[in-house]
């Protein structure tokens, strides 16, 4: 069994996948990320030579088995509704069903103190701090992933406030700058809603057990109340359901749907951590993942 996650991992050996990364631990977690976002390993562990070079075997296996598996999965091609994500949403609801309940509903996060269970690594997930973060307490964690949006402005200074703030983490930190979104007010790393994004979109490894986007897929967490608009991806959500089926969805990017969300097979995670009136009064969002078994 390998575990895959678009966007971290404790063991920073990295590797270059089509303009995305991949990441190859000695447990083999594979980890792929699409966005601005900080991944921050917090344990210190030695690793040997032949338990690298068995992670990568690890890795070689779990590719070959998502590609094999890949004939049994959708396609994806740019979605008719694409321009429109209001009317992509209300359309696929009324005539699908396909953001209702049972299988879509919310899910509480988990709270801080629970204990993590032996044999588990604990994901500590935060997005959109805007360079707020001196009242952010965040709790203990394995892993930390941030979506994306760390400054206000973009300026040195911001960048070495928040690296000052990760000093505090212990263990190491990588950023990816690549955080493709649908077009949103002039902001940067847009892109037109359909081909574009998708050809970005498209770069997702089959296996994988954690994406990070900044931008979240229609219809999860993506309501801007102000406008009375969804501005979710649908070509994000179709490759999130229909081919790369992760586990966990982590994003943030819509400061108004923070929370948690599932469809019965990913669970989604908008890790906002400011509000629509950038107060960063939203916890960072916690969850466990069974570590991969060893051969």
């Amino acid at each position: 069994m390998s575990m895959s996650v678009v966007g971290v991992e404790w063991f920073p050996v990295v590797i270059m996948h089509r303009g995305s990364f991949t990441v190859q631990g000695a447990r083999g977690v594979c980890v792929c990320v699409c966005v601005c976002v900080c991944v921050c390993v917090c344990a210190c562990m030695a690793f040997t030579l032949s338990e690298i070079m068995a992670a990568r075997r690890q890795q070689s296996q779990a590719q070959a088995s998502a590609q094999a598996q890949r004939g049994s999965r959708t396609a994806v091609e740019v979605d008719e509704y694409s321009t429109n994500p209001t009317q992509a949403f209300t359309f696929y609801n009324i005539n699908q069903g396909r953001f209702q309940p049972p299988h879509v509903h919310m899910v509480d996060p988990m709270p801080h103190d629970t204990p993590k269970p032996p044999g588990y690594t604990r994901f500590v997930c935060i997005s959109d701090t805007h360079s707020r973060t001196d009242a952010i307490q965040m709790p203990y964690g394995d892993v930390f992933i941030h979506a994306g949006d760390f400054t206000e402005l973009g300026l040195p200074s911001e960048v070495k406030k928040f690296n000052d703030w990760l000093g505090g983490c212990r263990g190491g930190s990588w950023f990816r700058r690549q955080r493709w979104q649908p077009w949103y007010y002039g902001w940067g790393f847009n892109l037109p809603r359909g081909q574009a994004l998708l050809d970005k979109w498209n770069q997702i490894p089959d296996a994988t057990d954690i994406l990070v986007t900044h931008c979240p897929p229609l219809g999860f967490l993506d309501w801007v109340p102000k406008k009375m608009q969804r501005v979710g991806c649908m070509e994000l959500l179709n490759t999130v359901q229909r081919r790369v089926q992760p586990k966990f969805h982590v994003f943030g990017h819509i400061h108004e749907g923070y929370g948690m969300m599932t469809d019965g097979t990913t669970t989604f995670i908008n890790a906002s951590a400011c509000t629509v009136n950038f107060q960063p009064m939203n916890a960072p969002i916690v969850f466990d993942l069974p570590n991969p078994r060893t051969t």
